[in-house]
């Protein structure tokens, strides 16, 4: 679980890297992105260490690139010109306590994970804006059978 948890830590810090600096020759073909940013919680109180992921949501009729970003104490800010295409989206939040340990001769300098990957979907306007999200088991949603729903997109206040 540990191994997994730091090998899938590690794949999505590098394929967020690689993704951010595919984009980087200073083209603006593409679609319009827009620069998103908020606070991430969790029991109250802010993620001290995480990633959230945001992905167009194809089975909404969305698509285009993708976007994420890194956690700290709590804010994230999608980074410069790598902004979200608005529309339907899933989130995904990943969330760490940040007190570095060791376990099984393995440092893990995000620490122990505070709670499973989560999952929200979320309907962006095309446009700059802050978004906050509080994450909760209760509001997890399962992806293998909720993507091909038709229920609406819960759209959260700004």
């Amino acid at each position: 679980m540990i191994i997994e948890r730091t090998i899938f830590f590690r794949c999505l810090c590098l394929a967020m890297l690689l993704g951010m600096c595919a984009g980087c020759g200073g083209s603006s073909d593409g679609p319009d992105r827009f620069a998103v940013s908020g606070e991430v919680t969790f029991e109250g109180k802010p993620v001290p260490m995480g990633f959230i992921k945001f992905t167009p949501d194809s089975s909404q009729g969305n698509s285009g690139p993708g976007t994420g970003c890194p956690i700290k104490d709590g804010e994230y800010a999608t980074p410069k010109g790598k902004g979200l295409v608005g529309g339907p989206h899933i989130v995904e939040i990943a969330g760490w306590d940040g007190v570095p340990i060791t376990e099984s001769g393995e440092r893990l300098p995000e620490g122990t994970e505070l709670f499973p990957l989560y999952h929200t979907r979320f309907d962006f306007p095309k446009s700059d804006g802050e978004y906050n999200f509080a994450v909760s088991p209760d509001t997890d949603i399962p992806l293998e059978t909720d993507a091909a729903s038709e229920e609406p997109i819960e759209t959260l206040a700004e």
